[in-house]
């Protein structure tokens, strides 16, 4: 099971992270957002950071293509997460540049991924929301047990120390086949955007 840590906006804190040995480390690029990156750090600092072995993700929602092709190139971005309603034809363009994690947010029912398995490198499977992520909530990981995933993917939504027990039974179901990584972020937080870096490690050895 790997890690990613969302909604970083201190580079003491990724590079503590990068030293833990977290996978990947991500970084909110959408102004809306309580831990938005570019309010706190600019492009040239996350392009200084440097890590030993952590990928630097950008999270986007509905941006501009210009805009986003800029900030992967100027920050140095491994990868990208797309976090709203982008189409087929924005994730293949964004592919030709950068490894690409789409997102689909979970409600009542199993998301519709026709086509996204051929523009994206990667799933992410978040609580549906208006706001585009960030709710802290579970969604119900029932909806998505017995689904056969075309994509490695990430499950995130409120993910906490309490679910270890749940993420256990999760990799043993017909979805746990490709479920690559967890995806933590509040309930990690001391406040937005700055997380609780003992609670991290206690987690990443429980699961590891």
């Amino acid at each position: 099971m790997q890690v990613k840590v969302c909604g970083i906006t201190n580079i003491e804190q990724a590079q503590a992270l990068d030293a833990m040995g977290v996978h990947y480390i991500g970084f909110i690029f959408y102004p809306s957002s309580k831990r938005y990156v570019l309010n706190s750090l600019s492009v040239s600092d996350l392009q200084h950071f440097k890590t030993t072995g952590a990928k630097k993700v950008g999270v986007f929602v509905n941006e501009p293509l210009d805009n986003l092709l800029n900030i992967v190139k100027e920050a140095e971005l491994d990868m990208v997460q797309l976090h709203g309603d982008e189409d087929l034809t924005y994730c293949q363009k964004v592919k030709e540049h950068v490894s690409v994690v789409k997102v689909f947010r979970v409600g009542a029912y199993v998301p519709m991924m026709d086509g996204f398995d051929q523009v994206a490198d990667y799933f992410l499977f978040d609580t549906d929301s208006a706001l585009y992520g960030g709710t802290g909530q579970h969604f119900n990981w029932e909806i998505i047990k017995n689904q056969t995933i075309a994509k490695p993917y990430f499950l995130s939504g409120g993910i906490g120390p309490n679910d270890i027990k749940g993420l256990e039974v999760m990799q043993n179901t017909i979805a746990g086949k490709q479920l690559l990584a967890v995806d933590l972020n509040s309930q990690f937080e001391i406040s937005p955007g700055i997380k609780d870096l003992e609670k991290i490690k206690t987690f990443i050895h429980a699961i590891i």
